[in-house]
């Protein structure tokens, strides 16, 4: 009995070391992917989608079903594209981890 209870004891006490290392590697993991993506930026206005930051990235817009509308390759560090959208909300995929929604409405 003593010695099922010190096993207890002892895992728990084990447990509760490796929490704290296992919240401070994820908090370090999500810092470092928003570090890789501070300097992307994209807006929509007027039928244009201004895009900065994204040299040598391959930009996709995809509408809610999931169906991509548009994709091209961004050359520069500051790119201003004709895209006429109708009216929605559609998903912007600018490179491997950057993602924003826009929504379109021209009432």
């Amino acid at each position: 009995m003593k010695k099922t209870l010190l096993s207890i004891m002892t895992l728990t006490a084990t447990m509760m070391m490796a929490a704290p290392a296992q919240g401070l590697a994820a908090t370090s993991a999500v810092e470092m992917i928003d570090f890789d993506v501070q300097d992307i930026s994209v807006t929509y206005a007027n039928g244009v989608m201004h895009i900065t930051g994204a040299n040598g990235m391959v930009v996709k817009v995809y509408n809610l079903a999931g169906i991509a509308v548009k994709s091209f390759m961004v050359e520069g560090q500051d790119k201003r594209i004709s895209m006429p959208l109708s009216d929605g909300v559609y998903i912007i995929k600018v490179g491997p981890s950057f993602t924003r929604k826009i929504t379109v409405n021209r009432r």
